[in-house]
């Protein structure tokens, strides 16, 4: 309500003027008293138009208030015509109100009917006016505001999207084995074959679990394997995953997948500096841990988490858990079981 213009300070200030100047003239046009324009137009009659279009407005904007607030009929149409009957008699019942009083008080004579008429019927289209400016300034911002969300909605679906392609694509990777594809081409062939073996098996993987919502830790696993011997055909990288874990359950797609090339990313690595990957379980948990050697450039962050830690929030009640200690980092993710229905 306080984004209409209706409500706007300014406006509340400055169309009541507006309007009373406006019915000033229609009196005087009506009287064919226009004459009196050019002898005193700042007069006391102009100034009691202005007033009154100020209770008038002023009037009519509790009036909108109230109603939307009470909404009586659940028809749109329905309620804005009683809006407007309502309005206007009330409306009519204020002005005749104040100008029977002004008459009494200030001119010492009680207006006629044809005085009354007139006014009423002046002030009532202003009401009217007023209404119907509320009316259409809220549909419109009604409809804005859903196009804007559907816009918002469509954003976040295309972001969505992207970020899904991003995941599926894994450009960093795929840029980063291909330029080292290049160079074992050139020097050595053979290599060039198992190293291509082992990008289209994890593509392979990443592409077909797209479609599934859980997958075996086996098969996690076993891509994960993959991806720890693609690392280590380029430069600078020396890594080895060791697995004690004996128990099978499920996990989200691809997110065993994502640490350990986060870990990798993230951990300074050469020849002569090894990287060990340690898997092990413990409860309700899996548990990947490893000594704690993080880069400059790329630091660790659990920020990069968050898309893992919402889609495994929605299978389980336990919480993605990150421990860093001087000496290593243990994360822990929880075990992912389908319960059998008795």
């Amino acid at each position: 309500m306080k984004k209409l213009f209706v409500h706007k300070p300014l406006f509340r200030l400055l169309s009541p003027i507006f309007s009373g100047v406006v019915v000033y003239f229609l009196i005087l046009l009506v009287n064919n008293n226009v004459a009196q324009i050019q002898n005193e137009f700042l007069g006391e009659e102009l100034y009691v138009c202005i007033g009154m279009s100020y209770i008038i407005q002023e009037f009519s904007r509790i009036l909108l208030l109230l109603f939307k607030r009470f909404s009586f009929f659940s028809n749109t149409i329905l309620s804005i015509v009683l809006q407007v009957i309502i309005s206007i008699i009330l409306s009519i019942t204020v002005v005749t109100l104040c100008i029977t009083v002004y008459y009494k008080q200030i001119l010492g004579f009680s207006p006629n009917s044809e005085e009354l008429w007139l006014f009423n019927s002046i002030f009532s289209v202003i009401t009217l006016i007023y209404i119907l400016l509320f009316i259409s300034h809220e549909y419109l911002h009604k409809i804005n505001s859903e196009k804007l969300k559907e816009e918002q909605e469509y954003l976040e679906h295309i972001e969505q999207d992207f970020k899904e392609f991003k995941q599926g694509i894994n450009p960093e990777l795929l840029f980063e084995s291909l330029e080292n594809l290049l160079v074992l081409i050139k020097y050595d062939k053979e290599k060039a074959d198992n190293f291509i073996d082992y990008l289209a098996t994890i593509y392979r993987y990443i592409l077909s679990s797209k479609q599934k919502q859980l997958v075996d830790l086996n098969d996690e696993l076993e891509n994960t394997q993959e991806l720890v011997k693609l690392f280590n055909y380029l430069p600078y990288r020396n890594v080895s995953l060791k697995n004690t874990i004996k128990d099978s359950f499920l996990m989200v797609p691809r997110s065993l997948l994502f640490i350990v090339e986060q870990i990798i990313r993230t951990t300074i690595i050469s020849s002569n500096i090894k990287l060990e990957i340690k898997l092990s379980e413990e409860n309700d948990f899996f548990i990947i841990n490893y000594l704690t050697n993080d880069k400059i450039t790329e630091v660790f962050s659990v920020k990069n988490f968050k898309e893992i830690e919402r889609v495994y929030s929605i299978y389980s009640n336990k919480n993605i858990e990150v421990t860093t200690t001087d000496y290593d980092r243990t994360i822990k993710i929880p075990k992912l079981t389908i319960k059998s229905s008795v």
